[in-house]
């Protein structure tokens, strides 16, 4: 608990902002909301000006600073001094506020490292559940957009990976999870539809193998008006010769 007795402070920013203690939601404004936002997303303190600026792009500097002690304020009044950090000259979070985005930073940085990491098979809701969501989904700020776009990005790329990595261990269920998750964020990346296809040949669901890929033609051609690569009928023509060498050997 912190020091205020208020309890852990949490922040979700996936799908969504939701603000809450150990005991309940907190209602914060959207302007508030904005300025939590800001803060979670930052990798050091924000300058007071910095922030202002952002928050209030038309307004004179010393009218936005001004607007930012007023809301800073009723954000402290709000979560009784529990979330925020502040000097004369910048603004934290508090050290102990957890925050979903950071978490799901963490295991992408994991996952992304040298060796990679092992995540058990019943273990893997916690461990993509996090990455399936977009950023702050309803929100439309200018200044958002490159946070959003680079977290697609990033956790496309880490379920690829984790989809990549159970597709080694013969493990077919967890790749369709994490395959499906990834197809759900970026419907146009190839990797994914090609690491469902082949768990699917690896475990004898040929028909599921050629349907998906079905899909994905028919997506692409409708979307952008081009063929996938060859990557994945050349893993479709590889399985049928390997089913009529061995339906040969009979």
């Amino acid at each position: 608990m912190n020091p205020t007795g208020l309890g852990i402070v949490h922040i979700s920013l996936l799908p969504g902002f939701v603000c809450r203690t150990d005991h309940r939601v907190t209602d914060l404004s959207d302007i508030q909301q904005r300025i939590v936002a800001a803060l979670v997303l930052s990798d050091r303190p924000l300058r007071r000006g910095d922030l202002a600026a952002r928050l209030w792009p038309d307004a004179p500097p010393d009218r936005a600073g001004a607007r930012l002690r007023q809301t800073l304020w009723r954000l402290n009044q709000a979560t009784a001094g529990g979330l925020l950090r502040a000097s004369h000259t910048t603004i934290t979070l508090a050290d102990d506020v957890e925050v979903d985005y950071r978490a799901a930073a963490g295991l992408m940085a994991a996952v992304s490292g040298a060796g990679g990491v092992v995540v058990a098979e019943d273990r893997l809701p916690q461990a993509w559940s996090v990455l399936r969501h977009p950023l702050l989904n309803d929100w439309d700020d200018d200044w958002l957009v490159p946070f959003q776009e680079k977290w697609k990005l990033q956790r496309v790329q880490t379920l690829e990976r984790l989809a990549e990595r159970f597709l080694q261990r013969r493990q077919h269920s967890a790749v369709l999870e994490l395959a499906d998750a990834a197809t759900q964020a970026d419907p146009l990346r190839e990797g994914p539809r090609r690491l469902a296809v082949q768990s699917c040949l690896f475990v004898g669901e040929v028909a599921d193998a050629h349907r998906r890929y079905r899909r994905y033609q028919e997506l692409l051609s409708a979307e952008l008006g081009v063929a996938p690569s060859g990557a994945i009928p050349q893993l479709l023509r590889q399985d049928r010769e390997r089913q009529l060498a061995l339906a040969a050997e009979f």
